[in-house]
């Protein structure tokens, strides 16, 4: 009990979780490990004396997600795979983010897409990638304690990242789940360190047969040293102190930093209607959601009475220095969200589904603390529906739509998803976003110090995308064609000044993926194209190349599986976009321009049972030319080369049944009676 309450003391303090929670959640816990250890009391009796545990077939791991607890997917498998070995998520997309050079840091799309957004937002997400959300945690409705563990680690103790789930199913079908996440990465560079936390916790809860509630937290903080990029790269290769840790930045007092802390509890309750929720059978259903989250973005460069920013201010344009004494720029904001929808669907297989129909509405209420401006939204409101179709594994089709009411008149968003088997003939699948949203906040205002850079009123983008791929899964060959055309384009200049375009933008994109066997080797390759009708406002890379050759096989009398071989990139030249960390965007830049640069890593990673490993070798290039600096982002140059480590390793509990026993499930909405028991465990 002590070391429970440790943990949870670790949570409070270095985690940030509220104290009001931390009274509360603790209290929850302990009363559902309390119920969980009556019922495996109970249920883990002594079998007869004629009776024998029989070891269960492996079961899949399912993953149940609040929103959608009639749906079950598989769990990522635990092979040494690329998701694996790319430890950092900017380099896990198709094709990789533009970062700033440190794990962690600010990142963008290099190949242009556009996110669906809908309704009032501040416009920041240089930190998408690091950010965890209510919508995001699974749930494992397996009775098996379930826990997956990875690490890795660079030049020290200062380069590491941490990724942990835990899931456990008590008595009830009540299941507990948790997922965390760190990443404290010093960098090469001096000042550009990044620690961010982020933790996802929640319960599911169902009671009777009816009822199911995910009572769910989330808390996210990101910390970024600010260093304003190098002044010069010419130093490289120069002489004996030569390295990154010599080359000069731009902002040389070493005090300026962003910190972002945004946090959600929210809280969803599924009552089944009509409907015994059979396979074959037809339910109806109620769905209410409500959250809180706030948000809070920080810049501080703190200066002093004598001498103000001192060099510091040399980075900053005149327009936003509005203050001898520092700079600071804060934003704060408090949500509450409000969504009731009526659901009807058709369970045709455990997990899945044939039919889902469902209309509701969505409202959201903001109040805004922009220093030192104060503001409400009331009325963010929206009609929802969905439509989802899958009758068979070689169809499915999906149709979300969001129509604005009241303030939001005129805006709506609308995604669509269509997947078709064709046999032996592959598989063809489509998809479309439309949408009509306002601009930022950051857009149309921005305060620094608690004085207006400038007051907008842009119009509302119009952003569309049209996607199609076939799919040869026999080849291993996949080929996309994709088009956006955005109206009112909105952007930062070289000024790093909020501006939009109202001519059409309009980008085109072609992307081979094949992955080639021969043998024992491997051939994994990515290849995209990009075309875009307005350079003077977007500027990203032409064609892009990602591959990977590796030898893949069973080592040591066939007990390790071992990948090990090269991964290399390499993008056409480019005039990348710089940083602005006060606004925390980035912005156009005429000054520098970024040619193909060979980037190569050496790898290698292997899976024995449950446990997994790789060590890689970035960057090679820097092996025979240290002067040649590669840049995805204006001025924040990429690392030298390193080394680094990782290993991971995932836990079920004994997967032993007693004969007499009778196993249990979740029993709310998304369970199934006439499906086979997918867990050890559970009352009678």
């Amino acid at each position: 009990m002590q070391s429970k309450c440790s943990i949870w003391r670790f949570m409070v303090r270095r985690v940030g979780v509220p104290a009001v929670l931390g009274r509360v959640i603790p209290f929850l816990i302990l009363h559902t490990v309390c119920c969980g250890i009556v019922v495996t009391a109970f249920a883990q009796q002594p079998a007869s004396p004629t009776t024998r545990p029989v070891k269960l077939p492996d079961e899949p791991l399912l993953i149940t997600f609040a929103l959608s607890p009639e749906r079950s997917t598989p769990a990522m498998d635990t092979l040494p795979d690329t998701d694996f070995r790319m430890y950092d998520p900017a380099r896990r997309q198709v094709i990789d983010w533009g970062t700033l050079g440190n794990l962690g840091s600010s990142a963008r799309p290099l190949l242009f897409e556009n996110q669906a957004r809908r309704g009032f937002e501040v416009g920041v997400h240089a930190f998408d990638l690091y950010l965890l959300r209510p919508a995001q945690l699974g749930f494992y409705r397996n009775i098996n304690t379930f826990s997956d563990a990875s690490f890795s680690q660079g030049r020290n103790q200062f380069e590491t990242n941490l990724n942990a789930r835990f899931a456990r199913t008590f008595a009830d079908g009540i299941n507990f789940s948790l997922e965390y996440r760190t990443i404290n990465n010093l960098g090469q560079y001096r000042y550009q360190r990044n620690k961010h936390n982020a933790l996802n916790v929640g319960l599911w809860v169902p009671i009777g047969k009816r009822y199911d509630g995910f009572l769910i937290y989330t808390r996210n903080v990101i910390r970024q040293q600010e260093n304003g990029g190098i002044v010069s790269d010419a130093i490289f290769g120069s002489g004996q102190f030569s390295g990154p840790i010599a080359a000069e930045i731009r902002l040389p007092r070493e005090v300026a930093f962003t910190r972002i802390d945004d946090q959600w509890l929210q809280y969803t309750q599924h009552m089944r209607l009509l409907g015994k929720g059979v396979t074959g059978k037809r339910s109806l259903r109620a769905t209410h959601t409500i959250a809180w989250n706030q948000q809070k973005y920080k810049f501080a460069n703190q200066g002093s009475l004598e001498t103000g920013l001192g060099a510091d201010a040399d980075f900053f344009a005149p327009t936003f220095l509005t203050d001898f004494r520092g700079i600071r720029h804060f934003v704060r904001v408090d949500r509450i969200d409000n969504t009731f929808t009526i659901n009807t669907f058709k369970t045709k297989d455990r997990g899945r589904p044939s039919d889902l129909l469902s209309l509701g509405l969505a409202h959201s209420y903001f109040k805004v603390n922009q220093e030192p401006r104060v503001f409400k939204v009331p009325q963010n409101l929206f009609l929802t529906g969905n439509l989802s179709l899958t009758p068979s594994e070689k169809f499915a089709f999906t149709a979300q739509g969001a129509l604005g009411v009241l303030d939001n008149i005129g805006e709506y968003q609308l995604q669509g998803d269509l997947t078709l088997g064709l046999g032996k003939a592959g598989e063809f699948r489509a998809s479309l976003l439309s949408q009509i949203r306002p601009p930022g906040l950051l857009f149309d205002q921005l305060y620094v110090s608690k004085r207006q850079v400038w007051n907008n009123d842009f119009a509302k983008p119009v952003e569309n995308t049209l996607s199609a791929t076939y799919a040869l899964p026999f080849l291993g060959l996949e080929a996309t064609a994709r088009a956006h055309v955005v109206n009112n384009y909105l952007y930062f200049d070289q000024n790093a000044l909020a501006a939009q375009v109202t001519s059409p933008l309009q980008v085109t994109q072609f992307l081979v993926r094949e992955n080639i066997k021969w043998g024992y080797l491997r051939f994994d390759n990515t290849v995209a194209l990009q075309q875009a009708n307005r350079d003077d406002v977007l500027r990203l890379p032409k064609w892009f190349s990602k591959n990977s050759l590796y030898f893949s096989g069973k080592v040591f009398k066939k007990r390790m599986l071992l990948n090990a071989g090269v991964d290399f990139r390499i993008n056409s030249d480019f005039r990348p976009d710089g940083y602005y960390p006060l606004s925390w965007q980035f912005h156009l830049q005429d000054s520098l321009t970024q040619q193909p640069y060979p980037w190569i890593d050496l790898f290698a990673s292997f899976k024995v049972q449950a446990f997994r490993g790789f060590i890689r070798f970035e960057n090679c290039a820097t092996w025979w030319d240290k002067t040649a600096v590669f840049y995805q982002t204006a001025r924040y140059a990429q690392p030298f080369g390193a080394l680094r480590f990782g290993i991971a390793w995932r836990f079920m509990d004994s997967n032993l049944r007693d004969e007499t026993e009778t196993p249990n499930t979740p029993t709310g909405i998304g369970s199934n009676p006439t499906s086979r028991p997918i867990g050890p465990r559970g009352r009678p």
